[in-house]
């Protein structure tokens, strides 16, 4: 459906979907954060990510740093979004989709753990069904925000310092070989200085980029290429060694293929900021 179809939704047709109405943003400052209600009592937290500048990618001294990273450029993001506080649950997916797509749904902690094992694609169709409530659009972030979110002001390899031998990563982040081999529910560990829980750790984050090496120089609000043959993720995973937990770390997958240790995070834009 079509956002000005979504738009068109009377009030009783999105009631009796389930959905309820989004009450109007709050005041934006760094950090300030909104609810949208999806259905039956579950709610999406997002965050207020202000706009600004800063260095993507890695210098050729970092540590466990791969060349797709480079060259290490100043990228300016024009414009702040909304970003949402966790990993999506399985209780949000399941609340949208009315599905459970995922591998680590036992227990009664698993509605509170990120879903998983969702392609790309699978992403597009929430995606979808998430613009029916009518409140604003909901996407993927690009590579560029996903990565100016999770260093959140800082230039190290990842937001709680450089941590050469990594011995602080699992203070902050789910990753092999303290994650015991599944994911974990979102937000037991500290958020970044943005409010952001898990941007490192429990599940990559699938982004809306199409992979592609960097282009050389500053850039404004970059998107990747318009086509390619696979689609990046971020972040590292409960499966990844910590330095696959980097800010700078790039991984692709083609779109349609899905993984337990791959999950999504959103970017809402309410109306009035489109």
């Amino acid at each position: 459906m079509s956002h000005r179809t979504a738009k068109c939704l009377t009030a009783c047709a999105l009631l009796a979907l389930g959905f309820g109405a989004a009450s109007a943003p709050a005041q934006r400052g760094p950090g300030r954060e909104h609810q949208v209600p999806l259905a039956n009592g579950v709610v999406l937290r997002l965050v207020w990510i202000p706009p600004g500048t800063y260095w993507r990618g890695s210098g050729p001294g970092e540590a466990g740093r791969d060349s797709d990273e480079g060259a290490r450029h100043e990228v300016t993001i024009s414009r702040g979004f909304y970003l949402g506080v966790h990993e999506v649950t399985q209780a949000q997916w399941t609340a949208v989709m009315g599905t459970q797509p995922a591998a680590f749904r036992r227990g009664v902690e698993a509605p509170q753990r990120p879903v998983e094992s969702v392609s790309w694609e699978d992403c597009g169709r929430f995606l979808a069904r998430l613009g029916q409530l009518g409140v604003g659009r909901f996407r993927l972030p690009t590579e560029a925000e996903w990565e100016y979110a999770a260093r959140a002001g800082t230039t190290t390899r990842f937001p709680w310092g450089d941590d050469p031998r990594e011995f602080e990563t699992h203070t902050y982040a789910w990753a092999n070989s303290r994650s015991y081999a599944v994911t974990h529910p979102v937000g037991s560990k500290p958020p970044n200085a943005w409010g952001l829980h898990d941007m490192h750790g429990n599940v990559w984050e699938w982004c809306s980029d199409w992979y592609a090496p960097y282009a050389a120089g500053p850039q404004r609000d970059p998107v990747g290429p318009p086509a390619g043959r696979e689609k990046v993720f971020r972040g590292g995973s409960w499966y990844d060694f910590p330095v696959s937990l980097r800010s700078a770390n790039r991984h692709r997958h083609p779109p349609e293929r899905r993984y337990t240790a791959i999950g999504l995070r959103l970017v809402w834009e309410p109306e009035e900021t489109r």
